[in-house]
């Protein structure tokens, strides 16, 4: 049954992954003036990822934890993880203007805080649910069972990432500095 559910959410993820790339991939003249397009080659790029504990690099924040699965350096305009949210825990309240996030819900239950337009609403997660959530919308995810919550998550970038933050790792610093985590902390499995 796990090797099942596993075997779909791959294939699910693999075409989310494609999608994004087929419709982004194609420079446009001012991105290439602009020296915007990414160094990503497709014929080259690595295709499977495991999501096996021992081979996937986690990030345990004091929030929630994300295993990483794709690095934002091996796509153009997307990035994947696993959110792990323990029970009665919560991410932190955030937005992002650079990309989108696309949830399943692997296992758990929980509740999705979104902020669009100036008013919040709340959505019950429970497992196999696909979530979209916009950018520029204020956002929260919490555990609300007795098992954590977890779920793959899909950041899309239909601008590409940001230059600045060019792998999932620079960007993990960043939201540890902002937020006063300790890096080096986040980087010990509890």
């Amino acid at each position: 049954m796990k090797t099942t559910i596993l075997s779909s959410l791959g294939a699910f993820a693999l075409g989310i992954l494609l999608t994004v790339v087929y419709f982004n991939y194609s420079p446009t003249c001012a991105d290439v003036k602009s020296s915007k397009v990414s160094t990503f080659s497709p014929l080259t790029t690595k295709v499977v990822y495991s999501t096996a504990d021992s081979v996937t690099k986690g990030y345990y924040f004091p929030t929630h934890d994300n295993l990483l699965v794709m690095d934002r350096l091996n796509a153009e305009t997307c990035e994947a993880f696993i959110v792990q949210v323990a029970p009665a825990k919560f991410t932190h309240r955030h937005i992002h203007d650079d990309t989108e996030q696309i949830f399943y819900i692997l296992s758990g239950k929980g509740r999705l805080d979104l902020e669009r337009g100036g008013k919040k609403e709340s959505f019950i997660l429970n497992p196999k649910d696909f979530v979209h959530v916009p950018r520029n919308c204020f956002h929260q995810t919490f555990c609300e069972g007795t098992d954590s919550l977890k779920y793959l998550a899909i950041d899309c970038f239909p601008n590409g990432h940001n230059p600045d933050e060019p792998t999932w790792d620079s960007h993990a610093r960043v939201v540890c500095k902002m937020k006063g985590w300790s890096y080096d902390e986040a980087r010990i499995k509890k």
